[in-house]
């Protein structure tokens, strides 16, 4: 190439040489010089122009999916099910080989009726066993239910009065300390009234017997002055009852003399009678003085003892009264014992309060060593509360989730006898032939026409062509990404170009392989396409898992759009050739291809320079 262009150079350089000489020997040849220097410029561009030549890749404009993702290749697999028989039976003829492709309901296996008819009676013993086991699982669900919902609501209803609850134990715990405060200072009171009442008691005693000693004497003479002037009067009884009527007589007189002046008749006469009466009473008077003064002091006697048996009783009633009322006795009995027993009273009473003024203090005391603890003990019966109220509808939940799993347990074991007495007397009504549970591929057949085969033991195996999945190990960076039901595409060597939808099935808790250099995790992936019955055990392929994805968009390669100046264009190649450069918006980019949101049309080819190649 070099070579190649040094000759050119060269040959131009003879040309202008040759112009030169033409200009000198011709001096009026110009317009002929310029256009040889024209066609020599001109040469030399188009010698340039062939050293550079652009090359362009076309991509065209498509409609579909722009996918985020993790790639990884794998085997196709597919889930088996199992024909099986509940009892113990003997195979009369097998139906299938191995590679069948079978129908749901189709038949597999004919058995021998008479074996699976002796297998019955086990069925039916074990079903009752299970309906009995049922409906107990069911009363213990109802009855513990009902306990365990009264517990939640207990436990609820502690937990929102638990902050009541401390707050009244606190304030019992302070009331019965008080409590036990007023018991003793009710005590220790009355102990020091009754150590008073036993201090004074002797003097007020001495001095109540004091005053009955002075009314039972003045009432002795009283009563001896009485019998004195009852007999003095008995032993003077006429002289007595003579001035008796001659006092009358002298006042009756007296009388009529008054009238007698007041009617100014027989005044005269009515005093004289009356005199005479009089001077006749005088007389007799004199004539008696000495008995009727002696009379007169027995009687002064009487009275100035009874005014004076008056004033001690009197004096002795208000006393005994208060000393009742202070005391508590009854001294209203003449008889000393009585009285007396109340000093007995008294000093029984000062020992037994003195006594329980000791009980109190002890009770007063032992309620303040045991505050602190009945008040930590509030304080965690209300955190216990707080936690058991917190905790209680778990724990019904819970004991609900176990109970209704024991019912559950039961109920499966007993749907699955029943299945299983079902299947017998299916096999029995229909002569002992077992079929296909789904649509599928016969990959295993594990027993011959007239073998013996255990109850539950596996007779033939059934790929499903409904049930496919890929499974492969990926790296513990790409693994976090992953969530089960995650969107996913599976794409098979068998069938280039076509996608079957997909999504993540499993993820494996422990890695499948680990090392110094790389840790990876099984991670399964299920196609979600009902058309997958061509889809084989083992087939090679790819599962992508989709971590963003825009749906049913125009796309380009990214490769094909430039962006200058915030503003991103395209070279789009027109059906006569022809280029020209369009402005575009553009969205979601996988790295590969990008989204277009405006701009372009579908089908539509845009152009990438791929190379520059000299010449």
């Amino acid at each position: 190439m070099k070579d190649k262009a040094l000759k050119i150079k060269n040959k131009v350089f003879s040309l202008v040489q040759n112009h030169r000489k033409l200009c000198i020997i011709i001096a009026s040849g110009t317009v002929l010089g310029v256009a040889v220097l024209t066609t020599v410029l001109l040469y030399l561009h188009q010698i340039k122009a062939s050293q550079n030549t652009v090359n362009y890749r076309e991509y065209t404009v498509e409609k579909g999916d722009v996918t985020v993702g993790t790639s990884e290749s794998g085997t196709v697999a597919l889930d088996e099910q199992t024909v099986s028989f509940p009892v113990d039976v003997t195979i009369d003829s097998v139906l299938v080989k191995v590679g069948y492709s079978v129908k749901d309901g189709e038949s597999l296996v004919k058995l021998d009726q008479n074996s699976v008819t002796d297998g019955t009676l086990d069925s039916r013993t074990k079903l009752a066993e299970a309906k009995l086991s049922l409906e107990q699982a069911l009363a213990d669900q109802d009855s513990k239910l009902k306990t365990a919902k009264l517990t939640y609501e207990k436990s609820r209803s502690d937990a929102a009065n638990a902050y009541t609850q401390e707050y009244l134990d606190k304030a019992q715990i302070q009331n019965d300390i008080a409590s036990a405060k007023e018991d003793l200072k009710e005590k220790q009171d009355d102990l020091t009234k009754y150590l008073a009442l036993q201090k004074s008691y002797p003097t007020d005693y001495a001095k109540l017997k004091q005053l009955k000693k002075w009314r039972d004497d003045t009432e002795t003479t009283k009563s001896s002055y009485e019998d004195q002037l009852e007999q003095y009067e008995k032993d003077h009884k006429a002289a007595l009852d003579g001035l008796s009527s001659l006092e009358s007589a002298k006042n009756s007189a007296y009388s009529a003399w008054v009238l007698a002046k007041a009617q100014d008749d027989g005044e005269d006469e009515a005093e004289t009678e009356y005199d005479a009466a009089k001077d006749a009473y005088n007389d007799y008077a004199d004539y008696i003085a000495s008995t009727v003064s002696a009379k007169e002091a027995l009687e002064t006697k009487v009275s100035l003892y009874t005014a004076e048996y008056d004033n001690y009783s009197s004096a002795y009633d208000d006393y005994n009264e208060t000393f009742r009322s202070k005391y508590g006795s009854s001294s209203s009995s003449s008889d000393d014992s009585d009285t007396a027993a109340s000093s007995d009273e008294i000093d029984s009473k000062v020992t037994s309060l003195q006594n329980e003024v000791k009980t109190a203090q002890f009770a007063l005391e032992k309620a303040q060593k045991s505050a602190s603890g009945s008040i930590d003990e509030a304080e965690q019966t209300l955190q216990s509360s707080l936690i058991d109220g917190s905790g209680a509808e778990a724990t019904y939940e819970l004991t609900a989730n176990q109970l209704a799993q024991a019912v559950s347990t039961q109920q499966e074991t007993y749907d699955s006898l029943q299945r299983e007495l079902d299947d017998v007397n299916s096999a029995i009504n229909g002569d002992g032939v077992l079929t296909s549970p789904c649509d599928g591929i016969v990959v295993s057949v594990s027993y011959t026409d007239g073998s013996d085969v255990k109850a539950g033991e596996a007779i033939i195996t059934i790929a499903k062509t409904s049930s496919v999945s890929m499974s492969v190990s990926l790296s513990e960076e790409d693994v976090t990404d992953l969530s089960i039901g995650q969107d996913a595409e599976i794409t098979l060597t068998s069938y280039e170009g076509q996608t079957f939808p997909a999504a993540v099935e499993s993820i494996a808790a422990s890695p499948s392989r680990s090392g110094s250099a790389s840790v990876t995790y099984a991670v399964t992936a299920k196609m979600t396409d009902s058309n997958t019955k061509k889809v084989f055990v083992g087939m090679s392929g790819e599962v992508e898992f989709i971590k963003k994805q825009k749906k049913d968009v125009l796309y380009v390669s990214d490769q094909a759009v430039t962006f200058e100046d915030g503003v991103s264009s395209v070279l789009v190649k027109n059906a006569d050739g022809t280029t020209k450069k369009m402005t575009v918006t553009t969205g979601f980019s996988n790295g590969q291809y990008v989204e277009i949101v405006s701009g372009l049309q579908e089908g539509e080819t845009v152009l990438v320079e791929s190379a520059v190649t000299k010449s």
